[in-house]
């Protein structure tokens, strides 16, 4: 008796390449900072490749891609006023004041594709068996038919969403636009910019 899978083996190689993936929290406050600066007034501290530190590949392709880098932050306010970014607190990237790309923009650019995985639907899974009749011929005896791709379809598809949602949040939960940073406190953070390469940051108060 023989058994032909080519179309399972198709399958587990298309699964395994080319599914969803989980989206593996940043989490800046257990981010290991590359650099750090003390001043008077604010002491920062921050760290480049953070997706790929966390092992985020797709979304780290997808931040090359758009021409994006997400980075971690550490911020203490050792002035006697409070900051707030763009604000009174300058942020400069190399030797340009530079401002934070908006959480949902980047959720929009930075993400799995979810759609693309319906083109598994029409994926089955084959199991057939030959015999030898009296005569020496080889003939099929039976052959079962699965509809995998529908399953497939959807746990990539919802597993992609899922992700896509913990990232936004991620996003949303660390954004330093617009939060008030109090004398004396120390706030952790993740801010994209529209750069290629690793320049240095400062953050200066006006």
């Amino acid at each position: 008796m023989k058994h032909s899978l080519p179309i399972f083996y198709l399958a587990l190689c298309l699964f395994f390449s080319s599914c969803a993936s989980i989206f593996h929290s940043i989490d800046p406050q257990k981010i290991p900072f590359s650099y750090t600066e003390n001043n008077a007034d604010v002491q920062f501290s921050y760290a480049y490749d953070v997706l790929a530190l966390k092992g985020n590949k797709k979304y780290l392709k997808k931040e090359i891609k758009n021409g994006m880098r997400v980075v971690a932050v550490r911020i203490t306010n050792n002035s006697p006023q409070a900051l707030q970014l763009n604000e009174n607190l300058k942020l400069i990237v190399g030797i340009n004041q530079a401002t934070p790309i908006d959480p949902i923009i980047v959720s929009k650019d930075i993400k799995q594709g979810t759609w693309i995985y319906l083109l598994y639907t029409p994926l089955t899974l084959t199991f057939s068996s030959t015999t030898t009749n009296s005569y020496g011929y080889i003939e099929p005896k039976n052959t079962s038919v699965f509809p995998i791709g529908p399953f497939i379809a959807a746990g990539n598809l919802l597993l992609a969403h899922s992700s896509n949602q913990n990232f936004r949040k991620e996003l949303n939960k660390f954004n330093l636009l617009g939060k008030r940073i109090e004398p004396g406190q120390t706030v952790y953070g993740l801010i994209t910019l529209h750069s290629l390469t690793a320049e240095p940051i400062k953050f200066e108060i006006q």
